[in-house]
């Protein structure tokens, strides 16, 4: 009897973390863990050393960003067609992230845009077989 609830309180313990990630998902669209606005804002200021009224502006634009890719995301429709709609929503909202750095945020931020775009690449090169190493 002992052996069995020792087996069944580690299985529980287990279990637990996929349950939590499993509701986490449910909330954000196909199981992607996108972070907050504010987790994009803060991974942003500690690169870009933001006033709070930037903050605040980037919050509210990261928000709008996320809402719209969100419901793109769970729309039907082509999948060329999303990407391309998802582009236009990334571009539209880094213009307007730019417009409110000044010159030398601005290098910075085209800087960590590159960066992820080629962790983007080389993800993508990964899961379609041709990663390089």
């Amino acid at each position: 009897m002992k052996k069995f609830l020792i087996s069944a309180l580690c299985l529980l313990s287990l279990s637990i973390p996929q349950i939590a990630r499993a509701q986490d998902s449910d909330s954000r669209p196909h199981g992607r863990n996108w972070p907050t606005p504010e987790e994009v804002v803060a991974r942003m200021d500690s690169k870009l050393s933001l006033s709070d009224e930037q903050k605040a502006k980037i919050t509210s634009i990261i928000a709008d960003r996320q809402a719209e890719m969100k419901a793109l995301a769970q729309s039907s429709g082509r999948r060329s067609k999303k990407g391309r709609e998802m582009k236009s929503i990334m571009s539209e909202s880094d213009k307007k992230i730019e417009a409110l750095l000044n010159d030398d945020q601005k290098k910075k931020y085209e800087e960590m845009e590159q960066e992820m775009r080629d962790r983007v690449r080389q993800r993508r090169a990964e899961r379609h077989g041709g990663g390089s190493d």
